[in-house]
C-alpha cells in the first residue's frame, strides 16, 4: 500500500514540482521573444541556409528561398507583401535549417533562432521579433553590456545578472501589447544578435548555465549599471520602490573612466534646457542643493550615496522642484550623483572667482533679490543655496561621479572585485553578486 502511495505521489509531483535527475533540474530552458525592430516601413531578410516563410497562425508555408537570397517585406495597404506581392496573412514566421551555424539576416544583421514579422499595433509599420532560447539570447546581450575581455568572474556575474533580469522580465509582460517579451535597447537589455557575440561572453554564459538570482525564493529585478561613483544607491531613492536586495553598498569603481566627470552650463543654457524639459522658471535666481558629503549620506534632498533626489530652482517665474532623474535627463548628465558650484567672472588676480556650497566668495557687492523662503523648510542645512547673479560669463558647473542609475551591480566595481579574486576561484562571481544584491541566493532556474 505504501509503495503504491509513493508511486502516485511521485507521479503527481512530476506535474507540480521540478524533477531532478542526478542534481540537475529537468525544467526546460525557456524561449524569449525579443522585439528587435518596431514600426519599420520595410524589412530585408535573408539567411545563410535555405529558409522558409510561413503564416504565423496556420503555419502554412507561403514561400521557400535559397541561401543568401534577399527578400523584401513591406506593407501593402493593410496587408503584408513579400517582394511586392501581397499575402493574406496577419503575420509571418521566417525559419532556417536549425544548426549551430544557422543565422537569419534582418537588414544585414544576423540572428539565431526564428524571426516573426507583423504589423506594428496601432501604427503603419512592421514589428520584427526574434524568438530563441534564453541562453542564446544572452550570447547577444552580455558582450553589449560588458567588455568580454574583462576578468572572467566579472563577465560571469554580468551573465547571471542579465539572465535573472531576462527571466524576471518574462513575468512582467511589459511588452505584451507589442507581441514580445523584451526589447533590444537599454529600456530592457541591449541585444545585438549574433553580430554582438564574443568568445568571452559566450564562455561566461555557458559556464553559468541556468544560474539565477533569487531573494526568498523569488526572482529579483537584477538591475545593473556602469559605475556608481563609489557607492551604490537604495532603490527607493531612485525609482520609489524599496527592495531589501537593492540597497546601497560601497563600490570599487575608482578606476572607471566615468568615476568623476564635469559638465558646464552658462546661465542661458541652463534656463533653456530646463524650459525645454517643461520647467520655465524664467531667469534663474538660485539653485538649492545640499553639499555633497561622504556616504552614507543623511540628507533630505539626497540618497544614501549622495545621489540627488530633488533640487529646487527659483527664478523670476517662481520656484520648481525637480527630481534628480528628471534633471539628469534634461541636462544629459551621466548620473544624479553630483555637486554644483557657480563660477563668476572675477575682478581679482584670478580669472574666475567661485561661489559654492562653502560660501559666496568675492560676491558680497552683488545684489540678488530672491523670494522670501522663511516658511519653507525644503532644506535646513547652511550653505545650500547657490545664488545666480546674472553677471556676464557666469557658469554653473556640475561635478559628478559615476555613470548610470547606481542601482544593483556596478560593472566597473565587479571588474575590480574580479581582479582581486583568489586565483583559480571559478565561483567568485557569486561573491560579486552577493555584494551588490544583498541577502540573495544563486541557484539554477533550469
Amino acid at each position: 500500500m505504501k509503495t503504491k502511495l509513493m508511486l502516485i505521489l511521485l507521479f503527481l509531483g512530476s506535474f507540480i514540482f521540478p524533477v531532478y535527475v542526478f542534481g540537475q533540474s529537468m525544467i526546460k530552458e525557456p524561449n524569449i521573444r525579443v522585439g528587435i525592430l518596431s514600426n519599420q516601413p520595410n524589412v530585408m531578410i535573408s539567411a545563410n541556409n535555405d529558409f522558409v516563410v510561413a503564416d504565423t497562425d496556420t503555419k502554412k508555408i507561403i514561400a521557400k528561398f535559397k541561401p543568401r537570397e534577399k527578400v523584401s517585406i513591406t506593407l501593402s495597404s493593410k496587408s503584408i507583401a513579400i517582394n511586392g506581392k501581397p499575402i493574406a496573412s496577419k503575420g509571418i514566421n521566417i525559419t532556417s535549417k536549425a544548426n549551430s551555424e544557422s543565422a537569419i539576416m534582418i537588414n544585414r544583421h544576423s540572428y539565431r533562432g526564428e524571426i516573426s514579422i507583423h504589423r506594428t499595433y496601432g501604427k503603419n509599420g512592421l514589428t520584427v521579433i526574434n524568438t530563441l532560447p534564453i541562453e542564446q539570447y544572452l550570447y547577444g546581450v552580455v558582450a553589449r553590456e560588458m567588455s568580454p575581455g574583462w576578468p572572467s568572474e566579472a563577465v560571469k556575474a554580468q551573465a547571471v545578472a542579465a539572465r535573472t533580469y531576462a527571466l524576471y522580465s518574462l513575468s512582467l509582460k511589459k511588452h505584451k501589447a507589442d507581441g514580445y517579451d523584451v526589447c533590444a535597447s537599454t529600456d530592457c537589455q541591449v541585444y545585438g544578435g549574433r553580430d554582438s557575440e564574443a568568445a568571452g561572453a559566450v564562455k561566461a554564459v555557458s559556464a553559468t548555465y541556468g544560474e539565477t538570482i533569487y531573494y526568498k525564493g523569488k526572482l529579483i529585478p537584477a538591475y545593473f549599471h556602469s559605475s556608481s561613483g563609489g557607492y551604490t544607491e537604495n532603490s527607493e531613492n531612485v525609482w520609489g520602490g524599496a527592495y531589501p536586495y537593492l540597497q546601497g553598498v560601497a563600490d570599487y569603481d575608482q578606476k572607471s573612466p566615468y568615476f568623476k566627470w564635469e559638465k558646464k552650463f552658462t546661465v542661458n543654457e541652463l534656463e533653456m534646457a530646463l524650459k525645454n524639459a517643461g520647467y520655465d522658471v524664467g531667469s534663474i535666481q538660485s539653485i538649492e542643493l545640499s553639499r555633497l558629503t561622504q556616504p552614507p549620506v543623511r540628507s533630505f534632498d539626497r540618497g544614501i550615496s549622495g545621489r540627488v533626489k530633488e533640487i529646487r530652482v527659483t527664478g523670476t517665474n517662481g520656484t520648481v522642484y525637480i527630481t534628480g532623474n528628471k534633471l539628469r535627463s534634461a541636462l544629459a548628465l551621466k548620473s544624479t550623483l553630483f555637486d554644483i558650484e557657480v563660477i563668476l567672472p572675477g575682478k581679482k588676480v584670478l580669472e574666475f572667482d567661485v561661489t559654492d556650497s562653502y560660501g559666496d566668495r568675492w560676491t558680497k557687492e552683488v545684489p540678488v533679490n530672491l523670494p522670501s523662503q522663511k516658511n519653507d523648510t525644503f532644506l535646513n542645512q547652511k550653505n545650500a543655496i547657490h545664488r545666480i547673479t546674472a553677471r556676464t560669463n557666469e557658469t554653473i558647473v556640475f561635478t559628478g561621479f559615476g555613470w548610470g542609475h547606481g542601482i544593483g551591480l556596478s560593472q566597473w566595481g565587479a571588474k575590480a572585485m574580479a581582479e582581486n579574486a583568489p586565483k583559480g576561484d571559478t565561483t567568485y562571481f557569486k561573491q560579486i553578486l552577493k555584494h551588490y544584491y544583498q541577502g540573495v541566493d544563486i541557484k539554477k532556474a533550469y
